[in-house]
């Protein structure tokens, strides 16, 4: 769960770093095998997608907070 200014930060980057990887599976595999693509990004996919949901809860926290 995602409580500070610091962590939020933290979670941006990892998505960021996903995202690469995911751009590296898609340059090394995606043309010769588009269904390994798809197998391998899946993994990284469902952690962005977490993250995001972490964020999305942080920010929905802090704008109850300041409208508090």
């Amino acid at each position: 769960m995602i409580q500070t200014a610091a962590q939020l930060h933290q979670a941006l980057e990892q998505i960021e770093n996903l995202c690469r990887a995911i751009q590296s599976l898609r340059a090394d595999i995606l043309s010769n095998n588009p269904r390994n693509f798809a197998v391998f990004a899946e993994g990284p996919l469902d952690e962005i997608r977490k993250l995001q949901t972490e964020i999305s809860r942080y920010v929905n926290r802090s704008e109850e907070a300041a409208a508090a």
